[in-house]
């Protein structure tokens, strides 16, 4: 079997400060392949240090990953990387849960426990199996299982694999007769772990010349720490040394030389009662017997092994060590009883046995339907029908009398059909908005279903059947049942809204949406009310309310989050109430379609439930690009037939666009010349400016067909800095035949990787150097393009 092992960092090396995670991940690599399946191992690197492509800094890049490798079963090493993991994969996916993090997260951010516990719920969603370290964490996790949906009615997929030893026990070097007792401690200064009053009992002993105590500290290496593991270190006193945290060889070497016993040793809580330590099994492999408090989870095996002692606090602790006799004898014995214990009970050739008999047969896990919190009994109460107040009962009335007269016209059952409800600037198709939904309405009818598109228009609205598309007129009285036009717009205008966007939420403040919306449902007999942007599922729900039906969100970016990062003025205030709206509509749809894992994840986290979540994404039209006729460009614009021909299409006045082609002006156009390419800039779409911000760029101005004008360029060029979703051109682009060069945001939404589909760079000398080399290298070109073909191949409409 194929097992992709998922870790946060790099393999495991000697010569490094190591993470725990970073043991735990070589010791389940090694078990894994001893029992003769083929792992493949790839982590995620923020800094892209990896040459040999081992590696991911963003979840496009581990969607590539996963689609080269096609792998039989997926093991993560940690959850958080699990918000990185597509949604929906057909293969399992096994989660290695023994760091408690909830429990860490309250002594770090207790602030951000609510939002913590949302993202867990979300990622233990996309896992099938989950491997612990104890029993006490397989009861810990059980609750955050059925909260993420998981059915534990059969038995659930809980390995118990605890954090173990490997290889074969090191040779001692020392004994402690003749010298002080060297006792060794340490690991990362998390908050949760005090040892402070145990070492204050330590100095309480009268007779201190019998031990020394070396304590490891410093801060965690993913979080920034600084390596100091070769500084020299400071004496507490005569008594006690810190050495900061070491590489993983020098603190073997000091368990094998310098050490006699092994502390692990902590005041008391939620966090150190369910966690496991790995320095622990460090201590016991090298031989060393084992101070450690009761509480813990390993201490009964040391117990039951006499591998050391188990003390109940501080005071216990200085009595031990005043009566530790001087004869090394009784350490001896215990320093054997822990390589026992380690060879009997905690060596991953042993605990790895629950994982191997998952992987001969791996399933996914069985999910719940739907999930229902009841309400507490109140037995004292006597039940009564509750009166809404005024105003409410009003409502109520008027809903079911609206109800009850729509029933009465009904043509009979609602069908398949659809009713897209959305913006008007649908035609010409030309910007990313208008063609998904032009392209998803036409797709639907040649599935047989009649679609109607109903827009803010109030004299028609659009009809496809078929895969045509014809225009049919609205009856003039549905126009008398709402205010007119223009005092709607001047009402709408002075909500608390950023102006630029205005018309995304025109469907809040105009209720003639709904009417439209009533009468095209019940004309085709339309069963799903399909709302583009979430304010226009307002009269989706309307339309479910009164016929039945369904009611979907399509969600072409986050928009509240598009609008953090593009409207300068927008203020907080007005950012938490468009977030709320926004959340507070998708959890009233039956169905929430997101263009993106990326999309989707951001929405769960910020409250959408997870079980309405989809992931569909954008299409492309493949036929027309790869039959379009190149436009005579050069010729056109009369522009030297050596020339290289940069292209970038979109709305001009769609605020990244603007920036990107100011990025052409003041950046690239002049490094590339100096570079000595000749170079023009070719800008298709709608809404250009007055005037053009650099001689060598031109403005097409709004075109039927992209595919001409694309396939007319040498190379296509997206230097974007910001927006949402995912990037229709790079689609078209690819589906074009016309090679990448991108910013990394310009290819987000897409398994783009760098230097395979398309040239990904952030810095503008190095796009510039990107794009005089696809200038030049025709091999280059020929590379991308058949790659980044193969990919566009299954995404035709």
């Amino acid at each position: 079997m194929h097992i992709l092992l998922i870790n946060q960092e790099r393999p495991l090396e000697a010569a490094e400060t190591a993470t725990g995670n970073a043991i735990r991940t070589e010791q389940l690599r090694w078990g894994l392949e001893q029992a003769g399946h083929r792992v493949s191992q790839i982590w995620l690197d923020q800094h892209r240090r990896d040459p040999q492509n081992h590696s991911f800094s963003h979840p496009d890049e581990l969607r590539d990953q996963l689609s080269r490798r096609q792998p039989d079963a997926v093991l993560v090493t940690y959850w958080e990387l699990l918000e990185l993991l597509p949604f929906g994969l057909d293969v399992p996916v096994v989660l290695d849960f023994i760091a408690p993090r909830p429990l860490e997260q309250l002594f770090e951010t207790p602030e951000l426990m609510e939002k913590d516990l949302l993202r867990l719920r979300i990622c233990l969603g996309k896992a099938d199996c989950f491997m612990v370290g104890t029993d006490r964490q397989e009861h810990l996790l059980v609750p955050w299982l059925i909260q993420a949906g998981h059915d534990l009615r059969r038995k659930p997929s809980i390995l118990r694999v605890p954090i173990s030893a490997w290889g074969d026990p090191p040779e001692r070097e020392s004994t402690p007769a003749g010298r002080p007792w060297v006792l060794v401690t340490g690991g990362v200064n998390w908050p949760w772990r005090n040892a402070e009053p145990y070492w204050q009992a330590l100095r309480s002993l009268e007779d201190r010349s019998r031990y020394r105590l070396n304590i490891l500290g410093g801060t965690y290496k993913l979080a920034g720490g600084t390596d100091r593991s070769q500084a020299a270190p400071e004496r507490d006193d005569e008594l006690i040394r810190h050495y900061p945290l070491q590489t993983y060889q020098a603190f073997q070497d000091m368990l094998r030389s310098g050490a006699d016993i092994g502390l692990e040793l902590a005041e008391a809580n939620i966090e150190r009662y369910y966690s496991q330590s790995f320095r622990s099994l460090e201590f016991l492999r090298h031989g060393l017997p084992l101070i450690i408090n009761d509480y813990l989870s390993l201490a009964p095996l040391v117990r039951q092994y006499d591998a050391g002692w188990t003390v109940s606090g501080p005071d216990q602790f200085a009595r031990l060590l005043a009566d530790m006799p001087e004869s090394t004898e009784a350490w001896r014995e215990k320093s054997a009883n822990a390589l026992r214990l380690v060879l009997e009970r905690l060596h991953i050739s042993q605990t790895i046995a629950p994982l191997l008999d998952y992987l001969a047969a791996p399933t996914k896990s069985r999910q719940l339907n739907s999930m229902a919190v009841a309400a507490p009994e109140h037995v004292q109460a006597v039940p009564k029908l509750a009166v809404p107040n005024l105003r409410q009962r009003i409502r109520r009335q008027l809903l079911l009398m609206r109800q009850a007269l729509f029933a009465r016209l009904r043509k009979g059952d609602h069908g398949g059909h659809v009713v897209i409800v959305t913006r008007d600037d649908l035609f010409p198709t030309d910007h990313g908005a208008a063609v998904k939904v032009v392209e998803t309405a036409r797709g639907l009818s040649l599935a047989g279903r009649t679609v109607a598109i109903v827009t803010d228009h109030r004299k028609r609205y659009w009809l496809f059947e078929n895969g045509r598309r014809r225009e049919q007129r609205f009856p003039w009285w549905l126009r008398l049942l709402a205010l007119p036009r223009p005092l709607v717009k001047l009402l709408h205008m002075s909500k608390d809204i950023p102006l630029s966007n205005s018309f995304l939420y025109l469907p809040l403040s105009d209720r003639s949406f709904a009417w439209r919306t009533l009468w095209v449902a019940r004309k085709i007999k339309a069963g799903v009310y399909q709302a583009e942007f979430p304010a226009y599922l307002r009269p989706a729900i309307w339309g479910r309310s009164v016929f039945g039906g369904k009611a979907i969100l399509v969600e072409h970016n986050v928009e509240y989050e598009r609008l953090r990062q593009q409207v300068p003025e927008l203020t907080d205030s007005q950012y938490q109430n468009l977030k709320a709206i926004e959340i507070g509509l998708a959890n009233q749809a039956d169905a929430v379609i997101c263009v993106s894992d990326n999309d989707r994840q951001r929405l769960a986290q910020d409250g959408v439930h997870s079980e309405l979540l989809y992931t569909i994404p954008h299409g492309v039209d493949l036929e027309g690009l790869e039959s379009a006729v190149p436009a005579g460009v050069r010729q056109t614009c009369q522009w030297p037939k050596e020339c290289c021909v940069l292209v970038y299409h979109g709305t001009f006045d769609y605020e990244p666009n603007k920036n990107a082609i100011g990025i052409f002006a003041d950046e690239l156009i002049p490094r590339l010349e100096a570079a000595g390419l000749d170079v023009r800039v070719l800008a298709v779409g709608r809404n250009p400016p007055v005037n053009s911000p650099h001689p060598k760029i031109h403005f097409t101005g709004s075109v039927e067909s992209v595919g001409p004008w694309l396939k007319a360029a040498d190379i296509a060029v997206v230097p974007l800095i910001d927006g949402g979703g995912t990037r229709m051109k790079i689609i078209d682009y690819f589906a074009a035949g016309v090679p990448v060069a991108s910013t990394r945001k310009g290819t987000e939404g897409t398994p783009a990787v760098n230097g395979r589909h398309a040239l990904i760079e952030d810095d503008w000398q190095s796009m510039a150097s990107a794009i005089a080399a696809l200038a030049w290298d025709h091999s280059q070109r020929d590379a991308l393009v058949r790659a980044a073909g193969d990919y566009v191949g299954t995404l035709d409409w």
